[in-house]
């Protein structure tokens, strides 16, 4: 089934917030920030359970079962009556929580924490609960977004605590904790001079999932005179193997099924697919109302790298800056021993694109010169032990103007983190 047409910016700089969903839960604000909507008989001690989160999962654009969320809101405690125990059901509960739910919990979690901050009517109180704050948040297998949750609290409260919050988390599993850890240790590098300097980028390195931060510490290591490939710290897939150009007569080759595609999908594994020729033109392409036959011309495949820093694979070279054009581009690789099978499949491309691996579709963006970055597109994806296989589908259109020259891509696999796996290309040459 063809995935739906969409196209994704990752790695933007972290915000606390994702987007909420306002048509759906402006009446709930309304009454959250009005002090609760409890009733007289309710418990005050009815802590977030299961329940909840069930039933605000169910929620959905346009107030798709906002009524029922709405009614089962109003069944926590008023503000002043929240217990500490209520406050980390409800910072637990995130964890099995979809997005737009977790927004709502967010919210309620944020409420609980000064309702309880205001219960406690000593210091000892005030220490007892923030000391319990600060051992959720140590503990790593909480959910990211309540973690993030409790350290945005506990800064605030406090901005003394930043750095040494921060200094824990340079490997921290949730990225905008990490991000903001890794951005404190850079400032700090950049202070250094020599070889201290070098030490201190050198051990960021490794831990750094960002690629803006991967560009800053290798630009600053090249100063050094030491210098590192961002291509490979990123794990850039660099050789593969392209056919083209395929026709893409007003942008109509995006939907098309070239024989390359087909040959791929039943049998992602073959390496032989890199010995066959294709016609540059199907059948489908030519026929129709026109009659007209296909060309006949037969595109054979060729072995493309690139030596470009960042891993950028530009296809302009190699098949004279083609107009009306489709290149697919294959890399059949290893994947080391031990590595995680799930994966995600990180593309960048000024051009329309497509992605499948494994034979799966995973990307499909018919999006032409809007820009192009690292990490463009993502998707999560699956690769097995041993062989593995993708497929690239860049299609340039007819654009003359000098910004939609561009013919380019860059391909990498990730963990989930943004750690780039490095796997072994064993493409057979054509």
């Amino acid at each position: 089934m063809p995935l739906s047409r969409s196209s994704r910016w990752t790695f933007s700089r972290p915000n606390a917030n994702s987007k909420f969903q306002w048509p759906a839960a402006i009446s709930l604000l309304t009454a959250i920030f009005l002090g609760g909507i409890a009733t007289a008989d309710q418990p005050a001690d009815t802590a977030t359970d299961d329940s909840l989160v069930e039933v605000l999962n169910r929620v959905e654009a346009e107030g798709v079962g906002h009524t029922e969320a709405m009614k089962t809101m109003s069944a926590q405690p008023k503000s002043t009556d929240v217990s500490t125990s209520q406050l980390f059901a409800t910072l637990n509960s995130m964890s099995d929580a979809k997005p737009r739910a977790k927004n709502w919990l967010r919210l309620l979690a944020s409420q609980q924490i000064e309702a309880a901050e205001s219960n406690a009517t000593t210091e000892a109180d005030m220490r007892a609960l923030n000391e319990d704050l600060l051992s959720f948040f140590n503990e790593r297998a909480h959910d990211g977004d309540a973690r993030y949750l409790i350290y945005r609290h506990l800064v605030d409260r406090a901005p003394q605590r930043r750095e040494p919050l921060l200094e824990q988390a340079v490997d921290d599993p949730f990225i905008p904790l990490r991000y903001l850890a890794i951005q404190r240790e850079l400032d700090l590098a950049e202070e250094l001079e020599g070889e201290d300097a070098i030490e201190a980028f050198l051990r960021l390195l490794p831990l750094a999932r960002h690629p803006d931060h991967l560009r800053d510490i290798t630009a600053s290591l090249k100063k050094l005179e030491r210098p590192v490939q961002l291509a490979k710290q990123l794990a850039m897939i660099m050789q593969w193997q392209v056919i083209a150009p395929f026709g893409n007569k007003d942008s109509e080759g995006f939907d098309q099924v070239y024989e390359v595609e087909t040959k791929y999908t039943d049998s992602p594994l073959d390496t032989k697919l890199t010995n066959q020729s294709f016609a540059a033109k199907s059948d489908s392409a030519n026929a129709g109302e026109t009659g007209a036959e296909p060309s006949g011309d037969m595109l054979d495949w060729q072995s493309l790298a690139t030596e470009d820093n960042a891993g950028m694979v530009d296809l302009n070279p190699t098949y004279d800056n083609a107009k009306d054009a489709i290149a697919y581009a294959v890399c059949f690789f290893e994947l080391p021993e031990g590595e995680t099978t799930d994966v995600q499949a990180r593309l960048g491309c000024i051009n329309a694109n497509k992605a499948w691996v494994n034979g799966k579709p995973v990307l499909s963006n018919e999006v032409y010169h809007s820009g192009s970055s690292i990490d463009q597109y993502v998707s999560n994806c699956q690769l097995r032990p041993g062989l593995n296989s993708v497929l690239l589908k860049i299609c340039q259109n007819n654009q003359t103007q000098p910004w939609a020259q561009d013919w380019h891509f860059q391909f990498r696999l990730t963990d989930s983190t943004g750690r780039g796996i490095p796997v072994t290309v064993v493409n057979v040459a054509p």
